[in-house]
């Protein structure tokens, strides 16, 4: 497995990518003071996005066709997925908000022999998910 968003598991039988792009900003309030700089308050996370250009090469052994259509379907749902690599390493809850693709090198009756694409995601979930995070214990004071 290279990446699997929910149950759609990303590896050359389905859908391959060699990179991921991932932006992610903070957001920041601004308030004028007079004869100074504005002043600036964190106010949390921004958008998080992330872009996967992929490619299918069926015929030559590189995914599948049906899964642009599978996508297309989880993306219809509106719902989030978990984005989690091959290392285990959560990226967080994303929804689909496009799937572009290419069709080329087609042939005498019209199917595409490779099709090139990209998939953008969006964070969806407000909290980050907490891995490998133990929450101790600490032991209360007894009243004397």
């Amino acid at each position: 497995m290279i990446l699997s968003l929910g149950q759609f598991v990303f590896n050359v039988d389905t859908m391959t990518f060699a990179e991921i792009q991932r932006s992610r900003s903070w957001s920041y309030g601004s308030n004028s003071i007079a004869q100074g700089r504005d002043q600036h308050q964190f106010t949390g996370a921004g958008e998080e996005t992330i872009t996967i250009p992929f490619m299918i090469y069926q015929s030559h052994g590189f995914g599948n066709r049906q899964s642009i259509d599978d996508l297309s379907e989880m993306a219809d749902s509106g719902s989030g997925y978990v984005l989690i690599d091959g290392s285990g390493y959560i990226y967080g809850v994303f929804a689909i908000t496009s799937l572009d693709e290419t069709r080329s090198h087609i042939t005498n009756s019209g199917v595409a022999r490779k099709i090139d694409g990209t998939m953008k995601l969006m964070r969806v979930d407000d909290d980050r998910i907490q891995t490998d995070k133990v929450v101790e214990s600490t032991p209360t004071a007894q009243a004397v």
